[in-house]
Formats: C-alpha cells, structure tokens, sequence
C-alpha cells in the first residue's frame, strides 16, 4: 500500500507490505524489512533490516514522536487525498499549533524576526520527548505566545507568521 510519510518535515512516498508478521519497506530503489517489537523496560524495538534499536513512541492521531538514538523524530502520517485537495489549492495556515500538550524548553525567535520554512520556532518538551516545532513556511514571526518553561495544551497557538514582504 502506498502512504505520504512526513519524517522531519520532508515528504516521502513509500509503499508498505506486510508479510510473514513483518513489513517490507520500499523507498525509491531500496527494500527494507521493519517491525516494531518489545524492549527492555517497556520501551519497543526497531527491527529495521538486520539492526536493532531501542526507542521510545508517543502517537497523537495521525503524528508519530519517535526518540531515536538520543534524536527526536516527528513522522506524520498523510491521507493521501486530502493531502493532495491541499496542496492544489489552499494557504498554509498563519497559527502554529501544539502537536501534543508540553512545556516551551527553547525560543530561538522573537516576534519580527524573518523565518523560512523549516526553521526551528520552539523547541518543547513533552511525554520525555523533545521536538523542535518548525516554521511551515517563510514568513515573519507575528507573535510568540508562549515564553520558555510555560506550559500549553495540544493545538494551542504556539506562534503566529505573517506574510513576508518583498
């Protein structure tokens, strides 16, 4: 079956299989064998080919936070049609939303500074897992509603772009 995946705010296409228990991964020209098992102490393990990795999940809907050797990784997970309708006609929206309840544990912007999409807004904390929530795209920092240590509900306007002049 073929899923839009968005690991770290790039999109790929992959198509999934399942067999044998197991899930073979295809992306571009490479196969791989992946499956999520039990670990020590409750966390899961990442059988990802002949490699075993310990790593820690929290899923919230269709968004998947995954702390993997020490980094944190948002993968989200696209419907494949309302995907598209977006992309062919609609703005991104000017509010940046929590992905999950947390804390503000950075804030490298400030209302006026210029930001391109990608760059990092804040970084939160939340459920242990780190996650740097980035600009959806280029635009001008409208406002930042939370300062660092506060706390905030998911879906919270975490900040506001406005449009970049010029």
């Amino acid at each position: 079956m073929r899923h839009l995946i968005e690991l770290d705010g790039t999109l790929h296409h992959v198509w999934l299989g399942r067999s044998n228990g197991r899930y073979t991964l295809y992306l571009g020209d490479t196969t791989s064998t992946v499956s999520l098992g039990p670990g020590e102490g409750g966390e899961v393990t990442l059988v990802f080919g002949d490699e075993r990795t310990p790593v820690v999940i929290a899923v919230d809907g269709a968004r998947i936070f995954v702390q993997l050797e020490g980094s944190s990784h948002e993968v989200l997970l696209h419907d494949p049609i309302s995907f598209h309708e977006r992309e062919a006609g609609s703005a991104t929206e000017d509010a940046v939303r929590a992905p999950m309840p947390g804390s503000v544990i950075a804030v490298p912007i400030a209302p006026g500074d210029a930001v391109f999409a990608g760059d990092t807004l804040l970084v939160i904390e939340s459920m242990k897992l780190e996650m740097a929530v980035k600009a959806p795209r280029d635009g001008i920092v409208e406002a930042v509603n939370f300062r660092l240590g506060q706390s905030f509900e998911r879906c919270a306007v975490l900040a506001v772009l406005a449009p970049q002049e010029g």
